[in-house]
């Protein structure tokens, strides 16, 4: 899951409510749930936790009047395992979703036979609503509603860079309420305000009637955002400013509660999915931080509200519970038995947080509602460790596993045993830090045991995780399928330029198997001159490869870090590159195209008509070989930089001023020289239009095309049918555009 996560839990009952089996009465009203998830928050990064750099006042309130829970621990130190953990109350591991996290081109998720804790409120008369980050899956049998959510509101992805790439031929990652997208790209700085605003908004709308609410804040997951009005507010930079506005708009929760007359019925959680960071001062002994298996990594806050339901106020709690035990105490809160059969991890802890006892009940007939659902696990040890560990304390046992899923750790009572690289024993009760190992022969055979069957039980028991067919609709996000890839040679950070210090690199592709010398493609991606990377474009790449070219993405100096003519200059070493090693690459160098999109395929198409354009070369390297390519295939691209059109949009637009320093009537000099049909003559290469059929019109280059026909040159188009401008991100357009761009290039380089 997520680095570090809160989770704030709302239940709300209008009746002193019972923990016996019986669960509720026909006459009282079912609880609500309000489940808040922060990520990447640390054990001691609130104030009622340790923390002096920052005031946490309203968190701090919660857990005076509730449980704070000392040793509770996140199903992983990582997010996508820890969120899978929570909903479905079992160890990742048992449901398939153990290793790493799901990026956005992930054919996994939580398999739809699981059934998630939002489904079991749902098919219990509960309106359920997702508001935040999701991370568990993207194809449509993973997404919130797919998974128990009658409403979705928020990201379902990170905003760091490994993901954003992802987005960026769409205009960034959407914030999202249900399949609407609410503004492109999402600002990190006004998540938690607008998700806790759409909270509100569910709890006003639910207030009769009872409801589920899963909180997954983005926030404090890397890159922070940080409201203006909290910029500077505390001690600990942009974090500490984070974690307090954090903590005002769990107080404006706290609010809402009370305003809407449902303070009595409530209970509210406050968990995070994974830890952060090592303690900061002598007091703060933990180490370790997120995705490590030391304390630091999965041992995080956990406070539990509910004074006017019953639930116990005041109370610091030694008990070790972890983040699966939430989904059975819910359950027996809210009066809903887990369905027979179904095997869960998590242990009910309801009477825990009711006073009724001091740690977890296991098996008690009487005690509370879900209290014999952990006796459904697996129990047949062998001989050689049924006489030294008991049922009772292998069901409180925690299991910790690493980012990457493997087994690593054993925790019982205050006793934690690490298996690599050797089996090494701590007391956490003496040595949170994990610095002293102790050596207790006795104890170290019976966590071993503990170890032993739960490696046993998961390799009997563990369930496959959702695997979505590679073969997808037209309107899914596009993907390269993974026989595709296993088909391509690929020759990554190929250094093709030189400016100083600053290299430049492409990635090649070519097909398994291709004998003989092959066309070459030059991909060139997006983003106004001014972003992106070649990895945005590496799908065209393998998608061209795959019908028998060698394709190269390449890097270009953006214009916030040169100018025009920087871009064009790098796109010409690209293509010297590959003819200077043609015969390495195995390329044909008199058969050279290039494809690009927007800004990419301006520089396509500025590449095509400028072969012999000495002021365009530029000194990257391989001077005096020629830069001419055969082919060009635009798309979505601005050919016509002279236009009227183009003299209106500068004015305005701040990418093409950066791009050629200045609008085209401040600097018609840059803009003749970047605009590729001042430069076409007879002898420039062939061209082929790709567009969508919604983009602009001057994107369908008419005036280009008319006067390549006044030349003899051959130009054609072709409209992707109801495609907006930026469409290579939606399966079906994606493939007609490789389909239609492999017919052209074969039809003029094979």
């Amino acid at each position: 899951m997520k680095t570090s996560v809160v989770s704030v839990v709302v239940i709300a009952f209008s009746f002193f409510f019972s923990l016996v089996p019986s669960g509720l009465s026909e006459e009282a009203r079912k609880p609500n749930v309000v489940f808040i998830f922060i990520d990447d928050q640390g054990y001691y990064d609130l104030s009622c936790y340790g923390a002096t750099e920052v005031k946490t006042p309203q968190i701090d309130k919660m857990a005076e009047e509730g449980t704070r829970f000392t040793d509770y621990y996140s199903a992983a130190p990582i997010c996508s395992p820890s969120r899978a953990g929570l909903l479905t109350g079992c160890y990742p591991r048992r449901v398939g979703n153990e290793v790493w996290v799901h990026r956005a081109d992930s054919l996994t998720g939580i398999h739809p036979d699981e059934l998630t804790m939002a489904e079991l409120f749902q098919e219990n008369g509960y309106a359920t609503a997702c508001i935040g980050k999701w991370h568990l899956g993207f194809r449509e049998e993973f997404l919130p509603r797919a998974q128990g959510f009658d409403h979705y509101y928020g990201l379902l992805h990170n905003l760091d860079d490994v993901e954003t790439v992802y987005f960026e031929a769409e205009g960034g990652v959407p914030l999202l309420r249900n399949d609407e997208v609410i503004k492109r790209p999402a600002d990190p700085a006004e998540l938690t305000r607008l998700y806790t605003d759409e909270t509100i908004r569910f709890m006003e709308a639910h207030k009769d009637k009872p409801f589920f609410i899963y909180l997954p804040h983005t926030m404090l997951h890397k890159p922070l955002g940080v409201s203006e009005e909290f910029q500077g507010s505390s001690e600990w930079g942009e974090y500490g400013d984070a974690i307090q506005e954090m903590d005002h708009h769990v107080g404006r929760i706290f609010d809402s509660i009370e305003r809407l007359g449902i303070a009595n019925d409530t209970i509210v959680v406050y968990t995070t999915d994974n830890g952060r960071g090592p303690g900061r001062n002598p007091q703060q002994k933990i180490r370790g931080g997120k995705i490590s298996t030391y304390e630091g990594g999965l041992r995080v806050p956990a406070i539990a509200w509910g004074p006017g339901v019953g639930l116990q106020s005041g109370v610091e709690s030694k008990a070790l519970v972890n983040a699966m035990d939430w989904y059975p105490t819910l359950a027996s809160l809210a009066g809903i038995e887990v369905p027979k059969g179904r095997v869960i991890d998590g242990r009910d802890m309801s009477a825990l947080l009711k006073g009724e006892m001091k740690t977890v009940a296991l098996g008690g007939k009487n005690v509370s509602l879900n209290a014999r659902v952990p006796l459904r696990r697996r129990w047949q040890p062998d001989r050689e460790w049924a006489e030294l560990v008991e049922r009772n304390e292998y069901l409180s046992a925690f299991f910790y596993h690493g980012s990457q899923g493997a087994l690593a750790a054993v925790r019982w009572q205050n006793w934690k045993m690490y298996l690599n690289p050797k089996i090494t024993l701590y007391d956490l009760a003496k040595d949170p830090g994990e610095k002293k190992p102790v050596f207790d022969r006795y104890l170290s055979r019976k966590l071993r045991g503990m170890i032993v069957l739960f490696q046993e039980e998961m390799r009997l028991s563990a369930r496959d995780g959702g695997l979505a067919d590679p073969f997808v609709s037209a309107q899914e996000k596009t993907r390269i399928a993974p026989s595709v890839l296993q088909s391509l040679h690929a020759k990554k950070d190929l250094p093709f330029a030189r400016y100083g210090e600053r290299s430049l690199k492409m990635d090649l592709y070519r097909p398994k198997g291709a004998w003989g010398t092959l066309p070459a493609v030059v991909c060139i991606h997006g983003g106004g001159w001014s972003k992106g990377t070649r990895v945005h474009y590496e799908k065209v790449a393998q998608g061209l490869a795959n019908r028998g070219y060698v394709t190269a993405t390449i890097s270009y100096r953006l214009s916030g870090e040169a100018p025009f003519p920087a871009q064009i200059q790098d796109c010409k070493a690209a293509v010297r590159y590959l003819r200077a090693n043609a015969k390495e690459y195995g390329i044909d160098p008199t058969k050279i195209a290039a494809i690009g999109s927007s800004a990419g395929g301006h520089l396509a198409a500025l590449l095509g008509t400028t072969g012999e354009v000495e002021e365009l070369e530029g000194k990257g390297g391989n001077e005096g070989i020629s830069s001419a390519i055969q082919a060009v295939i635009p798309m979505g691209a601005q050919t016509h930089l002279m236009s009227e059109r183009t003299k209106e949009v500068s004015r305005n637009r701040d990418i093409w001023k950066q791009y050629l320093s200045g609008s085209q009537e401040e600097n018609p000099k840059a803009y003749r020289l970047a605009s590729p049909m001042e430069h076409l003559d007879q002898d420039d290469a062939v061209f082929w239009f790709i567009t969508g059929e919604n983009d602009e019109k001057s994107t369908r280059g008419e005036e280009m095309r008319g006067k390549m026909a006044s030349l003899g040159l051959e130009s054609g188009i072709k409209l992707i049918a109801g495609a907006p401008h930026g469409f290579l991100h939606k399966q079906g357009w994606f493939d007609e555009m490789i389909d239609e761009a492999a017919a052209f290039l074969n039809r003029r380089l094979k």
